[in-house]
């Protein structure tokens, strides 16, 4: 069966498409080299969400892990716009790396995107726990993805798996941010963790349907937990129903989810770009 994942190199601001074959983003990054990166989609008549701080992140985690980054958002958004022209597809999910190899250049990759199934936002996700850390939890580096895959192959059936440090709290998933109910407070965590785009856009709208503590939940607290959730770019606000066999809440999406992921998709509508 064909990939339907198309990658191109851009370097000395030549584009060049890739012979790489590949099921996934994940799968195409282990052929095509490690680096900072990012992923996004775009929506339709080409627009996108919040680009420059997915750019401004890359940058920001190539300082912490003290490799180059010799792009401008402008040159990078050029870029993407040249890949997705040349791939054909109207509205494709993304991934930009800058590889450390050689970080004058950038990898693009494209797929068609799929949206997630109704049925998470109507009936909730289970979600494994893991008692992992990531090294530099501030930085997107795609290194991580190998320690993402193996979590996940010693988890099978989970939809996500949540980091738990050595002191019980819960910063966040292996692809996503992590938020918990309890006692009517929205608690996420505030530091040591990756600050997701689409968790940036939550905590805007949060506010004014319930107050929100910046310290991660804690796995002893898992039985106060009235409600949980996870975000991500292409995701959006996913509902949690069970976390590594303990039952939330009623068992369903509750409506302080429902009314976050709401509010989510109207600041949502109200931002997009063009790309």
């Amino acid at each position: 069966m064909p990939s339907d994942i198309v990658v191109f190199r851009t370097s000395n601001h030549e584009l060049t498409r890739l012979p790489v074959e590949a099921s996934s983003f994940d799968e195409a990054t282990m052929k095509t080299g490690h680096g900072t990166y990012s992923v996004f989609r775009l929506y339709s008549r080409r627009r996108v969400l919040r680009l420059d701080q997915h750019l401004d992140r890359m940058r920001h985690s190539a300082e912490l892990l003290g490799v180059p980054f010799p792009h401008t958002n402008e040159e990078l958004r050029e870029h993407i716009r040249r890949a997705v022209d040349a791939s054909g597809l109207e509205m494709p999910r993304i991934r930009l790396t800058v590889p450390y190899a050689d970080p004058e250049s950038t990898v693009i990759m494209l797929e068609p995107f799929a949206p997630p199934p109704a049925e998470i936002y109507t009936y909730g996700v289970r979600v494994g726990l893991a008692h992992v850390s990531r090294e530099m939890p501030g930085a997107k580096d795609s290194r991580f993805i190998q320690v993402r895959s193996e979590l996940r192959k010693q988890q099978p059936g989970m939809y996500e798996v949540l980091l738990c440090d050595e002191d019980g709290y819960i910063p966040e998933g292996t692809s996503s941010n992590f938020y918990a109910v309890i006692d009517g407070k929205l608690y996420t965590a505030g530091k040591g963790m990756l600050e997701g785009i689409t968790r940036s856009i939550l905590l805007e709208v949060a506010p004014a349907i319930l107050p929100v503590e910046f310290t991660p939940p804690h796995v002893d607290q898992l039985p106060r937990v009235s409600e949980a959730m996870l975000t991500s770019s292409t995701r959006g606000v996913v509902p949690i129903v069970e976390i590594a066999g303990e039952r939330i809440g009623a068992g369903r999406p509750g409506p302080v989810t429902m009314r976050l992921g709401a509010a989510y998709d109207d600041r949502v509508e109200s931002e997009l770009e063009e790309i």
